[in-house]
């Protein structure tokens, strides 16, 4: 009895054994499929009708949501430790406020609101403006019917629920907030003095954390069209606060990387033979395999500071014969090496074959491994696959399935991806000034973070 139990128990260790074989030779397979919204916090209270500006504070603790379309809202939602959404603390700007949002930006645990107030909407006021040339040779805006207006800033502090009006701030109207690591002052970043061949300008204005307090300006910076080219686009603090990562161009138009002192010293970081492959530059076809990885169509996800404190961003060596894509890793005075991840005079990598056509989406921090969703594009409603693509490990790891990604903001604690999807097709109102109101199919935005282990 017991040796026919023995040679019983020794039948099923033999086939759970070649189970067990057969699951692990499969296994190498399973980048293939994706599970279904396995890693993904849903969003939902944020689903919006047009696309979204996220901001996240830097204690992860406040979600700002502002409407980066025609109408200019402005909402703030509290951040629980488990990364869901719960409390909405504030609604501002659009529709009946009397002002829209133009930017804002998390200063420390406070967040810095630049509004134009006179407008409901930025389509009221742009119907009213047109931006011309004055006899100086700079451009100011000009109204056909004038109606008084004016750019103002409130801070808002989201722990005491006070929301305060700074005053009005000229400078804001079209430039860019870049909150300082500190926490006690902002970069306001000028899109151009003199025109198109002008001079960027940059204000260092400190916003001290007592009450009640006036913003001050501590220096103005400038850099001329020679230095930087069409613009100067801050992308990432060094690691010290001491400067920054700013995108440019060169006398090309070819998207650059420039380094940015506070002291107004300019560095361009980009060597000559390579075109940054990323959204704010001149628009650059990049390498395509048939089939294979686009990375014509890029997010702003496509750099991030790394681990190791080094800038990555996806860049091109654009000339035939050698033509590449590539990581390039920076720190704030050179690039320090590339990562080559397609080669004009090498195969396609075999492990992306599988995955037929797929766009890249971001970069890990870790600075190795690039998220990739399937396909080129996909319809609202539809989702798509993603994987993790380890390059110097040569693996592609499946992750979730979402609807397309149209914007990756950044990550929460180096391992969650907050990003905007496309989300249902929805029928929605309009009213035009020519055919009055009909309906037309419209569609939402989603949002969430998608865990990358």
């Amino acid at each position: 009895m017991r040796k026919h139990l023995k040679a019983g128990l020794s039948i099923v260790g033999i086939t759970i054994g070649a189970i067990a074989l057969l699951l692990l030779l499969l296994s190498q397979f399973r980048p293939l499929r994706a599970e279904v919204h396995v890693g993904l916090i849903d969003w939902r209270p944020l689903c919006s009708l047009s696309p979204s500006e996220i901001e996240i504070d830097r204690e992860h603790r406040w979600v700002a949501q502002m409407e980066r379309g025609w109408v200019g809202w402005l909402k703030v939602w509290e951040l629980k430790e488990d990364f869901t959404i719960g409390e909405k603390v504030l609604e501002i700007g659009g529709k009946g406020y009397g002002f829209f949002v133009r930017d804002i930006e998390w200063v420390g645990e406070r967040l810095l609101i630049s509004i134009v107030k006179g407008y409901d909407t930025l389509l009221e006021w742009d119907k009213q403006a047109e931006e011309v040339i004055d006899e100086k040779g700079r451009p100011t805006l000009r109204f056909g019917v004038r109606k008084p207006w004016e750019v103002r800033w409130l801070i808002y502090a989201p722990k005491t629920r006070q929301l305060m009006d700074l005053g009005v701030n000229r400078d804001l109207l079209n430039g860019k907030l870049f909150a300082h690591p500190s926490g006690d002052k902002v970069l306001i970043v000028k899109e151009r003095e003199g025109g198109a061949f002008g001079t960027r300008r940059v204000k260092v204005v400190s916003l001290p954390n007592v009450t009640p307090f006036k913003p001050e300006i501590m220096s103005e910076l400038g850099f001329s069209y020679i230095q930087v080219g069409w613009f100067l686009l801050p992308e990432y603090w060094f690691p010290k606060g001491q400067g920054f990562w700013a995108i440019g161009t060169d006398e090309h138009g070819h998207g650059k990387l420039f380094g940015v002192s506070l002291d107004s010293s300019v560095t361009k970081l980009t060597p000559n033979d390579h075109h940054l492959l990323h959204h704010k530059a001149q628009a650059y076809q990049g390498l395509i395999y048939e089939g294979g990885l686009a990375v014509d169509r890029l997010l702003p996800g496509l750099n991030v500071v790394t681990l190791k404190g080094e800038l990555a961003i996806l860049m091109s060596f654009p000339k035939r014969e050698h033509e590449h894509v590539c990581i390039g890793y920076y720190s704030h005075e050179r690039l320090e090496r590339e990562t080559v991840i397609l080669d004009v005079n090498k195969p396609y990598p075999e492990v992306l074959k599988p995955l037929k056509k797929c766009v890249p989406k971001a970069i890990v921090p870790d600075g190795r491994r690039l998220i990739l969703q399937e396909g080129w594009d996909a319809p609202y409603g539809e989702e798509r696959r993603i994987w993790v693509w380890n390059i110097e490990g040569g693996t592609v790891t499946p992750l979730t399935q979402v609807g397309w990604i149209t914007q990756v903001y950044g990550w929460l604690e180096d391992k969650w991806m907050v990003v905007e999807m496309k989300g249902e097709p929805v029928q929605g109102e309009i009213e035009s000034d020519i055919g009055g109101k009909w309906i037309i199919q419209k569609a939402t935005y989603e949002y969430g973070v998608i865990h990358v282990p």
